[in-house]
């Protein structure tokens, strides 16, 4: 079995498969095992969504790739 990660609220996080940083600000009502996390999309607009913690890291892991509109590479 996978060792989970002490994750705490407050702590800078990644997605282990590579994001931008987010900062973790609680839990999911009905599962401790899901944080909210909050971070700035290219518009600087904050957004937030809920991840399972072992797709959670606290090793810095930038993004792989950037995603493109299809119009920019034509």
């Amino acid at each position: 079995m996978q060792q989970q990660e002490e994750i705490q609220i407050g702590d800078v996080v990644w997605l282990k498969s590579g994001s931008p940083s987010m900062t973790v600000d609680g839990f999911h009502q009905t599962s401790k095992n899901f944080y909210r996390c909050f971070w700035f999309n290219d518009e600087g607009n904050a957004v937030s969504e809920y991840f399972n913690q072992l797709s959670l890291t606290t090793t810095e892991h930038t993004l792989k790739f950037s995603a493109k509109n299809k119009s920019e590479n034509q």
